[in-house]
């Protein structure tokens, strides 16, 4: 290890990265978040709520299109970071910020899956969204995981999302180009010409829909998704040097639910709090096949006005006291077995938000020709929502 169990607890205490103190000496040119266009929600945080970092149009920050999120768990304020060298690996990565829920250390680009490592964005308003980063104008050439989630906060429904890579020049977005120095590439650091998704491993280039939705168990996911057992809901994710453009939305999250869902309009779902602990993550039993009447949005409560069904092969529980695994058909609930989760404080509603979420992977890549940049030592990296 690069350092002490007691300096990384104490890091991960403060919610602060040791890795991301400044330097041009380090063996990476991507110095950090720059949050002249940001503002943080302020302490005191409370935990299980979530809060924002306002991502303004401008450091004058008089309009914003989005917000970087964060639950108060092991994840803390301000939501995102860069390392510059894992702890484990020495690799590099954006993600997002806190501590490794495991071993209470300083989140790194190495730690387990579902440790919680993406930083979120959520869109708005359907205008572009712009996040800066910090670059120093050194001769490293360095290579950068992104683990993140984007989710549609907006009125409408997204078609998909584009992103580019860019430079904010007397306040307005100029494109990368080609050779420039800055791009999308693969884990070598390798630039894009034209690929996709369909071509490249998940962890280069994806964009995913939590497996928990859909898709089948595996050496990370013991259990198959809810609504669809054998295929992950997902976009075709294409890619060039500078630009990630969405193709079309999987076919099993179109025919139940069109276009990708913002988060108003997501269906609402019966879970069961295996734990007995209502802040970790519950099992997804059933869904209101119709509209779901909410009657108190903070307990999350309210009444199916269409039919409660199931796409697991039976409703309730097993022998084993787990839920039956899904077949991906659509059936109706019986009505003992409503009345007993209606009665079980177990049992609770609640939107289903991932189907609002789409996790995208991706790496960047910098090198030495920053110099030549029209702002050698910032990048931005804009988002823009399709309709």
């Amino acid at each position: 290890m690069s350092r002490s169990k007691t300096a990384k607890k104490l890091s991960a205490l403060l919610g602060v990265s040791l890795s991301v103190a400044a330097s041009a000496a380090w063996a990476g040119t991507i110095t950090g978040w720059d949050m002249s266009n940001v503002t943080v929600a302020p302490a005191p945080y409370t935990e299980y709520v979530t809060y924002t970092s306002t991502l303004f149009t401008s450091p004058a920050k008089t309009a914003t299109n989005g917000v970087i999120t964060w639950k108060e768990t092991d994840v803390k304020a301000p939501g995102m970071k860069v390392v510059n060298k894992d702890d484990v690996t020495g690799l590099k990565c954006i993600m997002t910020t806190g501590y490794n829920p495991y071993d209470f250390s300083d989140k790194m680009c190495s730690d387990p899956l579902q440790s919680s490592k993406r930083w979120k964005v959520k869109g708005t308003n359907g205008q572009p969204i712009d996040v800066y980063f910090k670059v120093a104008t050194d001769t490293y050439t360095s290579i950068y995981n992104s683990m993140q989630k984007l989710t549609d906060g907006d009125v409408k429904k997204w078609k998909g999302f584009r992103a580019e890579l860019g430079f904010m020049v007397n306040g307005v977005f100029t494109k990368s180009k080609a050779g420039d120095g800055l791009g999308f590439t693969d884990k070598k650091g390798r630039f894009f010409t034209t690929t996709s998704s369909a071509v490249q491993s998940a962890e280069v280039l994806s964009a995913l829909f939590a497996q928990g939705l859909a898709g089948p168990a595996d050496a990370n996911h013991p259990s198959t998704g809810y609504f669809d057992p054998k295929y992950r809901f997902s976009y075709l994710l294409n890619a060039t040097e500078d630009g990630l453009d969405t193709g079309l939305i999987s076919s099993n999250y179109y025919a139940l639910f069109g276009d990708w869902n913002n988060l108003s309009s997501v269906p609402w779902a019966y879970y069961y709090d295996n734990d007995d602990n209502i802040n970790t993550d519950n099992l997804l039993m059933a869904n209101c096949d119709g509209n779901f009447v909410v009657t108190d949005p903070v307990a999350e409560t309210g009444y199916c006005e269409g039919t409660w069904v199931t796409y697991r092969s039976q409703a309730g529980l097993d022998a084993n006291g787990l839920p039956y695994p899904s077949d991906g058909i659509k059936k109706p609930v019986p009505a003992d077995v409503l009345a007993s989760w209606q009665s079980n404080r177990l049992y609770l509603t609640g939107p289903i938000e991932d189907l609002a979420n789409l996790g995208v992977n991706y790496y960047i890549t910098v090198n030495k020709l920053n110099a030549s940049w029209p702002t050698p030592n910032q990048f931005v990296l804009r988002f823009y929502p399709k309709y």
